[in-house]
């Protein structure tokens, strides 16, 4: 898994069940699924055999009430894992637009670190969206940084002058900057 958010994937060999399930899908995933229609049948079976059970009876578990925010508080105490806080998405991005950004500069590889992180600092990814928004605003602010510290580094009668050229006086149809643009060879 990589460079995406991290779904179940259709099929599994046994090797991987037994490497990434059972208490493990916090640290495969970095999240907990929100319903069965999430999880293949495959892990499910794979689980109920672990467990014991002579079939997978997964169907009858209350996924919408509070038994499951008890067993998912349980999960999180016994693994160290944690929901995401709003301070956890405003550090996450910041450490993305000043660290991980030099080195993963489209969103998908920024997401790919996003995770990472997260799965380093055991607290659970946001959601899909939620974590996609976070990651396009810190690329955005990496950017954004890079122009800023290139145009500070230009000295301000230069600036000036490179803003002069985009002027269009009152006897003029275009700009200095479009006139130079026309006489260049690539044209």
């Amino acid at each position: 898994m990589s460079k995406v958010y991290p779904h179940f994937k259709p099929s599994y060999v046994h090797d991987e069940l037994v490497e990434h399930f059972l208490l493990k899908v916090l640290p495969y995933l970095g999240y907990v699924p929100e319903g069965f229609g999430q999880i293949p049948q495959e892990v499910r079976a794979f689980i109920a055999g672990q467990l014991g059970l002579l079939w997978d009876s997964s169907e009858a578990y209350p996924w919408q009430n509070s038994t499951r925010d008890y067993h998912l508080a349980q999960v999180r105490q016994f693994t160290d894992w944690r929901f995401p806080t709003a301070q956890d998405k405003v550090e996450l991005e910041q450490w993305l637009r000043q660290r991980a950004a030099y080195e993963a500069h489209s969103t998908e590889a920024l997401l790919d670190r996003a995770c990472e992180r997260l799965r380093q600092l055991r607290v659970e990814l946001p959601a899909e969206r939620e974590l996609q928004r976070v990651v396009n605003s810190a690329l955005s602010g990496f950017f954004q940084d890079i122009y800023r510290q290139i145009t500070d580094s230009i000295p301000p009668e230069v600036r000036t002058r490179i803003d002069n050229l985009l002027v269009v006086s009152d006897s003029d149809v275009v700009s200095a900057f479009e006139n130079m643009k026309a006489l260049s060879p690539a044209n």
